[in-house]
């Protein structure tokens, strides 16, 4: 990935967060991380829950899940998540910052955490958690991949998100929403623009 495109997004982005004080908890709370291949033409890395799951079955998502006890901080949570969900770890990753956080519609508070990987580390899909792992070219979304737009009401304020389609894969809802927000980001780091938004 070009420091053209990385610099300025690292500017853009939210401080990593600061590690627990004793006794602090983040209970209830998740993250995720919004990885971007370092590559020539880099990509963002998705996965594809496994259809067996009685929560979020089959959807399109980053890698992430809840903080838990021992995590450090939310960023921690993140890497934590990747490594059991994708066999990725964080010595292959470069954190860059954070997105504004958001909530899932079943309102759990999510921290989406921005890294660039080294991809020529193999990845491995945790059939406990996922059935697949793949990757969508930047490019794809500049070449215009978003299929709709989702009217989205929480708490009484309509959101805006678009609903993209790579392949046979669906990306929509809050993963739609955080890959739009980086998109944003990217559009204002580049000449070109990178998403349709």
């Amino acid at each position: 990935m070009k420091n053209a495109l990385l610099e300025p997004l690292r500017q853009q982005l939210l401080p990593l967060p600061d590690k627990l004080l004793p006794g602090e908890s983040l209970y209830g709370q998740a993250a995720v991380l919004v990885l971007i291949s370092r590559t020539p033409e880099p990509s963002l890395l998705y996965t594809k829950r496994a259809d067996h799951l009685r929560s979020h079955a089959g959807e399109v998502c980053f890698p992430g899940g809840h903080w838990e006890p021992g995590d450090l901080h939310l960023a921690d949570t993140a890497l934590r998540e990747t490594w059991e969900e994708i066999g990725l770890s964080s010595y292959s990753i470069e954190l860059l910052g954070c997105l504004e956080p958001g909530h899932t519609r079943a309102g759990t508070p999510v921290q989406p955490v921005v890294g660039t990987y080294d991809p020529h580390v193999p990845l491995v899909a945790n059939p406990a958690e996922l059935d697949v792992i793949f990757q969508v070219p930047l490019a794809d979304f500049r070449r215009g991949i978003q299929v709709r737009t989702d009217r989205i009401l929480r708490q009484g304020i309509e959101y805006r998100v678009p609903a993209y389609r790579y392949q046979h894969y669906e990306i929509w809802g809050f993963t739609a929403a955080i890959t739009a927000r980086l998109l944003k980001y990217l559009d204002n780091s580049a000449d070109v623009p990178v998403g349709v938004l």
